[in-house]
């Protein structure tokens, strides 16, 4: 393989740690990166390696057409498989594409190297990364390139986070390193910048110069951290609280807390979001943390199976309200635009525990700042890309990816499924006011 490396690819192949994350914009060279290092290895230590792609079509295009076939010398490949997409080097090393489509065939295996590309398109990666494929390097203690464009501030961030000293996920064995495309001496510049001229600026930061940006395809582009999200506080007794819960055996199960105030905000503060675990676990959890009368919990209708098993261990869940939209799809457009709704500014809508601080008006929805993974999902749940193959397809409905949408899909169950603000009780209008506790 006779590519030479430059100056940015050398610091990651340099670098001493097991764990390595890239994010670097396009032609930056990621790719041609990963498959050297892990040539490099399999040529140095006979054993198994692997390149996992978040589709078994990208894997085929991107590295094994246009990436081993075409870079590793034919004289050390022993055979190959076009079928299975591995080869085997004349040193028994065996290197393959696989697919994170297909976790089940990513088990019970001893992994000597692996690369796994485009992370921020991976779906359920967390639970791909920490079920099945850390155990693949366990035998050997073996090393992992992670190599990703930004898609917003999804799973691939916080990856990317771990490698970064002074972050709150900061891991020893990992350093993350970040390119911009006009750090590959190899691309001219002037191809870049006319790039520039052509796209939107937050698409331009994010695809060259590899930010992690509010993605351009969000959904709830509505929402803002220095807007939206508050410190807890203590919820007043008049205040109604529900539950929205979406269900999940691989994926997560998520129970979230949403109250509403007199005045009709909602307050999302708490959350229970676990993966991998019992129904015993799940309602053991959601009813320690429950420490407040609840007027309703909402969950997927079509979830009957899961709705009798939290029964019996205490969890009562009525079916969410779906009168709204003939089908699926416009039920979950619905629910997403009621919450759009509630997420943006107000003019002249002001609340009390919250400081003004000059403000034109605010939201209609709040969440404390525990809730980290709803936080997480509402700045990376986003729409699926169209890719029309004639004119009509422009006209279909948008149509939100099923990927970091379990919080997501909680939350709108509740806001699909309530009613609205109750009249105040005459005992209620008597309650003094110290019950009421803000910030």
């Amino acid at each position: 393989m006779k590519v030479k490396l430059h100056k940015g690819q050398y610091k990651v192949v340099t670098s001493p740690k097991r764990f390595k994350v890239i994010v670097a914009g396009r032609r930056w060279g990621k790719s041609v990166l990963a498959r050297m290092w892990l040539f490099k290895k399999a040529m140095d230590t006979p054993g198994t390696y692997w390149i996992v792609a978040p589709t078994y079509g990208q894997g085929k295009e991107i590295h094994w057409k246009q990436g081993l076939l075409s870079e590793i010398p034919k004289y050390v490949i022993r055979t190959k498989n076009e079928q299975e997409l591995e080869m085997v080097l004349v040193n028994g090393s065996r290197i393959a594409i696989r697919s994170a489509e297909n976790p089940d065939r990513l088990r019970g295996v001893k992994l000597n190297a692996l690369v796994v590309d485009e992370i921020a398109s991976i779906r359920n990666w967390r639970w791909l990364w920490e079920e099945v494929l850390r155990a693949t390097l366990t035998d050997y203690e073996s090393p992992a390139l992670f190599i990703s464009t930004p898609a917003g501030y999804n799973h691939f961030f916080e990856l990317y986070q771990r490698g970064i000293k002074g972050s709150d996920k900061y891991n020893e064995d990992y350093e993350s390193f970040r390119f911009t495309s006009y750090d590959n001496p190899n691309v001219p510049s002037k191809e870049i910048d006319k790039a520039k001229e052509s796209l939107t600026e937050d698409t331009f930061l994010q695809e060259y110069m590899a930010e992690f940006k509010t993605f351009t395809g969000l959904v709830y582009k509505e929402f803002q951290r220095e807007v939206h999200v508050v410190k807890p506080f203590k919820i007043p007794r008049t205040w109604r609280v529900f539950r929205g819960m979406d269900f999940g055996s691989n994926n997560p199960t998520v129970c979230l807390w949403v109250a509403f105030d007199e005045d009709d905000n909602a307050w999302i503060i708490d959350e229970h979001y676990e993966q991998a675990e019992t129904i015993d676990f799940h309602a053991g959890q959601i009813n320690a943390k429950t420490s407040t009368p609840i007027a309703g919990t909402y969950g997927d209708p079509t979830g009957t199976q899961w709705l009798r098993e939290f029964a019996k261990r205490g969890v009562h869940i009525s079916k969410a309200n779906k009168e709204t939209g003939t089908t699926r799809q416009h039920w979950v457009l619905y629910g997403i635009n009621l919450v759009k709704e509630r997420l943006k500014i107000k003019p002249g809508h002001f609340v009390d525990n919250i400081p003004m601080e000059d403000s034109a008006g605010m939201p209609r929805m709040f969440v404390f700042n525990n809730c980290k993974h709803l936080i997480q999902e509402f700045e990376s749940y986003r729409w699926r890309e169209k890719l029309p193959t004639a004119p009509q397809d422009l006209n279909e409905p948008d149509t939100p990816e099923k990927a970091n949408d379990h919080a997501m899909d909680a939350l709108r169950y509740v806001i699909c499924s309530y009613k609205g603000k109750r009249k105040t009780t005459v005992f209620e209008q008597w309650k003094p006011k110290q019950w009421r506790i803000g910030i």
